[in-house]
């Protein structure tokens, strides 16, 4: 192996390490049980559902900086990755776009009494699960943390199970920010016990 290639393979190692302290999983966890609470227990006010997760995602960003920073130190990505990180952003804002189109489609669809509703009805309550699963889906390509594959089917299989019992969409919100939510107390827990903040820090 060459030393350009040693040196991408420590960098990709380093990055993943970045993303493996939990605190994003937390983030991601606690925001979904929120949300899946506020549509089961106070479906009157759904648009409450993302206030919690508007307002923590700034200090998640900011935190988990400072926090892995005083463990690890900075890195500075080389110029190639730096370059895959914009596009895969790219790529995840560009479908989380197309998602919110097919969505106002959707509804516009239904409104218009174009279609039967009888099947869109029974997919209804599975949508919201889906949706976010796309972007747990997103999040593990962005940030190369395939966990997230495993939240994203989580959610993809319960938006299903949703939708066959027709319960409330909340639920598979609720039910896998639990989980995630968990883990990544785990995480972050056993990141600290490997990584303690240096003395001179």
């Amino acid at each position: 192996m060459n030393v350009g290639n040693s040196l991408q393979s420590m960098e990709q190692s380093a990055y993943r390490r970045t993303y493996s302290d939990g605190i994003i999983d937390l983030f991601v966890g606690v925001s979904f049980l929120f949300i899946g609470a506020v549509w089961i227990w106070l479906p009157d006010y759904g648009a409450l559902a993302g206030i919690l997760p508007a307002v923590l995602v700034t200090a998640a960003i900011t935190g988990r900086k400072q926090f892995v920073v005083r463990r690890l130190g900075y890195v500075r990505w080389s110029e190639p990755r730096r370059d895959k990180e914009r596009r895969n952003l790219i790529m995840l804002l560009g479908g989380g776009v197309f998602m919110l189109l097919v969505g106002v489609l959707a509804f516009l669809v239904v409104e218009g009494s174009l279609v039967d509703k009888t099947m869109l009805d029974l997919l209804a309550p599975g949508l919201l699960a889906w949706l976010l699963a796309f972007l747990a889906l997103g999040l593990a390509v962005l940030l190369e943390a395939w966990r997230f594959v495993f939240y994203g089917s989580a959610l993809a299989a319960g938006g299903l199970a949703t939708a066959l019992l027709g319960a409330n969409p909340g639920w598979p919100l609720l039910g896998s920010g639990v989980v995630i939510a968990i883990t990544g107390l785990v995480m972050l827990v056993l990141f600290m016990k490997s990584h303690p903040v240096p003395e001179e820090a």
